[in-house]
């Protein structure tokens, strides 16, 4: 069995290039390390595809050579889908930043006017010639950020065979400092097909489809430098310009009436729309946010005990749960904690913003965690709702409960 995933972690160079997209570098540990490879494992259903021109985009960008594997579409393909996402690749490929590998055109007997061509792309040794040559060459004119596209087509056309070949790809990347990357739908190969792509590449990133989710695709890591991983599933979805993001689609942000809800989905978000008559919220606030690579949905909830009946529609499908307190009122926390359940979002990740820090009498952090009994294991972080530092930090505390990154 092909084993290099031990060979490349081992022998990596410990410089990591960020791939541009920040939920993947931080599941990857800031990045993927020069001279090693990364799999692209999606699921039919998710266009992985995105993903990888986001990646080699953000390296061109960077001062990368380009360099793309293409057998199951043309090279034009590749640069127009590139466009429709607001990334083109077409100025790089002017300026011969990036290079295609063409195992497509010989298929149809078409005429390819790539410097790499692969006349037979049902040879292993013929793709493994080509791509070789293509890596060592381009490696001259400085880091080589590689895409193969797709791994799946060239097992349906060459069988096992491909994945013996990788290993001296990977060599070759190794001498140069380069990066592999390489996409693979999951079509339901053999077990021992896919154990062996299991093993062989030192980083895996799989993009899947869950049901039942306000957002049906995830992406999550299950091997960082040859050592499998457990991470958690991140949802994300497609965006234009810009491709894929995490997305986190449902925050609710609740608490008594007055505690300062509106004023921290405002804080957070610079669209925020709010139903309100003489002043108070009587319907909820909305409000998008974009942080640290993800885009959020934020929904805040009425306080007053009148409007208990709509709290549970609001909390639902919520992913987490922002619970802001007024640290000047102690008398209104059994209140807070009463939303939590009315809501439904009880024992679902939250975190406390025991907000007005700045208003005289506010109750300290430890104070409110103490008069709320609330366990250590809750992060409570002290806000002032119009201060968005403040804000951000406890916006933070719930995303890395949520996703644990």
């Amino acid at each position: 069995m092909i084993d290099d995933a031990s060979f490349e972690s081992s022998h990596a160079s410990s410089y990591r290039v960020p791939s541009g997209v920040p939920i993947v570098d931080s599941l990857l540990d800031g990045g993927i390390a020069r001279g090693s490879s990364v799999l692209l494992r999606g699921h039919p259903l998710v266009d992985i595809s995105t993903m990888a021109i986001q990646f080699l985009y953000h390296r061109l960008k960077n001062g990368d050579i380009g360099l793309y594997f293409v057998n199951n579409k043309s090279p034009a393909s590749v640069v127009e889908d590139s466009v429709s996402i607001g990334l083109s690749l077409d100025e790089f490929r002017s300026r011969e930043r990036l290079i295609f590998v063409d195992a497509y055109s010989g298929l149809f007997g078409m005429k390819s006017e790539e410097k790499y061509l692969v006349e037979t792309s049902s040879d292993p040794a013929s793709i493994s010639r080509v791509v070789s040559q293509a890596l060592s060459e381009c490696s001259k004119k400085g880091k080589v950020f590689l895409i193969y596209e797709a791994l799946n087509t060239s097992i349906d056309q060459c069988g096992e065979g491909i994945l013996a070949e990788i290993s001296h790809w990977s060599k070759i990347a190794l001498a140069f400092d380069s990066v592999l990357c390489f996409l693979y739908t999951d079509w339901g190969y053999a077990a021992n097909i896919s154990r062996t792509i299991t093993n062989l590449f030192p980083n895996i990133v799989d993009l899947k489809t869950l049901e039942r989710i306000v957002a049906s695709q995830v992406l999550t890591v299950s091997k960082v430098e040859g050592k499998p991983v457990t991470k958690n599933m991140i949802p994300i979805k497609k965006v234009i310009p810009g491709g894929i993001v995490g997305y986190i689609p449902k925050i609710l942000v609740t608490g008594p009436f007055h505690a300062g809800k509106t004023t921290i989905v405002h804080t957070l978000s610079s669209r925020a729309v709010s139903v309100q008559r003489m002043g108070t919220t009587v319907s909820l606030d909305f409000g998008h946010a974009e942080h640290r690579g993800f885009k959020l949905d934020l929904f805040g909830t009425v306080g007053q005990q009148r409007f208990d009946p709509i709290l549970e529609q609001l909390g639902g499908e919520a992913l987490g749960a922002i619970l802001v307190v007024d640290s000047t009122k102690p008398e209104e926390f059994p209140r807070a904690k009463e939303m939590m359940h009315k809501a439904g979002v009880y024992g679902l990740p939250y975190v406390i913003a025991a907000n007005k820090q700045d208003m005289p009498g506010a109750l300290s952090v430890e104070e409110v965690r103490k008069r709320m009994s609330i366990s250590d294991d809750v992060v409570i972080v002290g806000t002032i709702g119009s201060d968005k530092p403040s804000v951000l930090k406890a916006l933070d505390a719930l995303i890395d409960r949520l996703v644990l990154i």
